[in-house]
């Protein structure tokens, strides 16, 4: 075999190394059907209403919720791309022939050389193991960003919780201001019809009395609307849940700032984690981009056929750019400002989550001194006066309608201690969020 049939089989062999290698890399390894099934986002079943606890409602929708499951698929991206980060540079093949073509002594094939050399680049720097490392920690920034994303999930989760309980207790207390409202009616009414009423007292009363059944329909219609967006937190519907299991009972004292502030320091708020996880790949790619400052070496190995005299001759070659123009100090300068900018955008919301955290720490102490007011002496005070009312209208010293008056009044101040625990709930929620406590305090609240 000469010569030349040797340097066509090389180049033909090596074209079809590199078909095969296409291939390989477009056929699939798996069927469409087990593609299909591992990548699709798997179908909520269908559930029996049940009866939910906060912690069964966080749980559920940190499995279901189907953003976070779109989210959850962002690790085999990262994979990816780390794979991918760790692969050396292919190899090249050349084929060239020289001194063919020409005139006078150069006409002619006996003076053409053709030569096949095979090149592979060097890299220095440790820019693969480098690479990898700036891979990984952008992996880490999209593992924070789901953590954030959760928490801010999971945060919205819980005040819906919140909602749909205090809903519930305002159709409990609309129902019973209607039933009230009715009892005052047919008071009125039978007054009437004994001559001892006036008209324009059940005109108004039966406005009252209207005026009640639309408020006891717009509770309902707000209960079902509060439990939807509730089973909205893990693609459900209101049907999923029989009945919401909890109470807004609020606890002797808040939790301390002091422990909320350690929470925060240990735990870590999901954004403080974040924006950790971007100064690490920001120093990753300051790291990544020195090293590409080194410049690479390409080595060459090949053989030459010179037709003149049926002659073969090894090649070796090696080149490495001149880096007197281009040492790629200025993307190493710009990386470099990055970090600086990363880590100064760190330090900056630390001390904003503190602040935040203090802020939210009073208002809470707020919410929780009006409530507790409102429940150790406003509310008690009201009963008394109702039990007081009651017994002198049983002893004939005053009408029923001042009874009705004080029962009005009960209620309303209820209503008034349900919005003030339904705020210390949303706010203690925003305090949790922030020390990033996996809502302790909220599941304990509403146990």
């Amino acid at each position: 075999m000469n010569l030349s049939r040797i340097l066509f089989l090389i180049v033909i062999l090596s074209l079809l190394s590199q078909v095969a290698a296409a291939d390989s890399l477009i056929t699939p390894t798996s069927t469409p059907s087990e593609i299909i099934s591992r990548n699709q986002v798997p179908p909520s079943s269908p559930r029996n209403p049940t009866s939910l606890t906060l912690g069964d409602v966080l749980a559920r929708t940190a499995e279901l919720n189907p953003e976070l499951v779109t989210l959850g698929f962002g690790g085999e991206v990262t994979d990816g791309r780390i794979a991918q980060a760790g692969m050396a540079p292919n190899p090249s093949l050349s084929l060239s022939v020289e001194n063919f073509g020409g005139t006078g002594i150069m006409r002619g094939s006996e003076v053409m050389e053709v030569t096949v050399q095979a090149s592979q680049l060097i890299e220095r720097g440790d820019k693969a193991g480098r690479r990898i490392v700036f891979a990984e920690r952008e992996r880490d920034i999209a593992h924070a960003s789901l953590v954030l994303r959760r928490s801010d999930i999971l945060a919205a989760s819980a005040n819906a919780f919140a909602n749909a309980l205090a809903e519930t207790k305002r159709l409990s207390l609309k129902e019973e201001q209607l039933k009230l409202t009715k009892e005052t009616f047919d008071l009125a009414s039978q007054r009437l019809e004994a001559a001892i009423g006036s008209p324009s007292e059940v005109a108004r009363l039966r406005a009252a009395l209207a005026s009640a059944q639309a408020d006891f329909a717009r509770a309902q219609a707000n209960c079902t609307i509060a439990l939807s967006a509730l089973a909205a937190s893990w693609g459900g519907s209101a049907a999923d849940i029989a009945e919401i299991k909890g109470a807004l009972n609020l606890p002797a004292s808040p939790p301390p700032l002091a422990r909320l502030a350690t929470a925060l320091s240990l735990s870590g708020n999901p954004r403080l984690g974040l924006l950790s996880s971007v100064v690490a790949s920001q120093r990753a790619a300051l790291d990544l981009e020195t090293a590409r400052g080194a410049a690479d070496v390409t080595l060459g190995v090949g053989v030459r056929r010179l037709n003149e005299g049926s002659s073969t001759a090894f090649v070796v070659g090696a080149s490495i750019p001149l880096t007197f123009r281009d040492d790629n100090s200025g993307n190493i300068r710009a990386a470099r400002a990055m970090v600086r900018v990363a880590e100064q955008s760190l330090r900056a919301a630390e001390v904003e989550q503190r602040a935040a955290l203090v802020a939210v720490h009073a208002e809470l102490l707020a919410v929780h001194a009006q409530a507790t007011a409102i429940r150790r002496e406003a509310l008690p005070a009201a009963e008394e006066a109702c039990i007081s009312v009651q017994y002198a209208y049983d002893n004939g010293t005053l009408a029923f309608i001042d009874v009705l008056d004080a029962r009005r009044a009960l209620i309303t101040l209820r209503h008034d201690l349900l919005e003030a625990e339904l705020a210390y709930a949303l706010v203690l929620v925003r305090a949790e969020t922030i020390a990033g406590t996996s809502f302790a305090e909220m599941k304990a609240l509403l146990k």
